[in-house]
């Protein structure tokens, strides 16, 4: 007695070679990672697949040409880097951007000048923040008082380049050896 299969499983058989062998590359790179967001899944699953489909309509237009899909990949990657780096040298020489102020961080080390007589080349400043969307002037610890509490300031003394507390702090920062 010969059994027939049902069309519906004869049409499956025939168009999942294709995805198995999809599912066969795509497991060779893949770069979906564990992850609790749901929204993450999907996209990482949407940029897997963007390249592999890339890749079959490419193999499939070019049928003299036999290419690897690691080769592929690598030659989408290396285009993409290209493109980005004369997009940025391109707009880098159209756009003369200001660069942002911040102030730098302090030295290591006591600066030599940091007890000398002369305080008129001690003068505080504010410390100016960077970046958009932050405070435009950022708070950092304040060098004397870091060793016996948590207390932040604002200001930093310009020649030294070291954050200090208003009064007492800048006084003895630029006055004792041992603050």
């Amino acid at each position: 007695m010969e059994v027939k299969k049902p069309y519906i499983v004869v049409h499956y058989n025939k168009f999942m070679k294709d995805i198995d062998r999809a599912d066969q590359y795509l497991s060779f790179y893949p770069v979906l990672r564990k992850t609790v967001k749901w929204l993450k899944k999907v996209v990482l699953y949407l940029l897997n697949y963007a390249p592999f489909n890339a890749f079959f309509v490419y193999r499939t237009l070019n049928t003299n040409k036999k290419v690897k899909y690691k080769n592929f990949l690598h030659e989408v990657g290396r285009s993409w880097i290209s493109e980005d780096q004369n997009r940025s040298e391109s707009s880098s020489a159209d756009l003369q951007l200001p660069e942002k102020q911040t102030t730098p961080s302090g030295p290591k080390h006591d600066p030599p000048g940091r007890l000398s007589t002369d305080f008129t080349i001690h003068k505080r400043g504010k410390i100016v923040g960077g970046g958009e969307g932050k405070r435009k002037y950022s708070a950092r610890l304040c060098k004397v008082c870091a060793a016996h509490k948590r207390s932040e300031t604002r200001y930093i003394c310009k020649f030294c380049i070291v954050p200090l507390r208003k009064g007492s702090c800048f006084e003895k920062y630029h006055s004792v050896t041992r603050y």
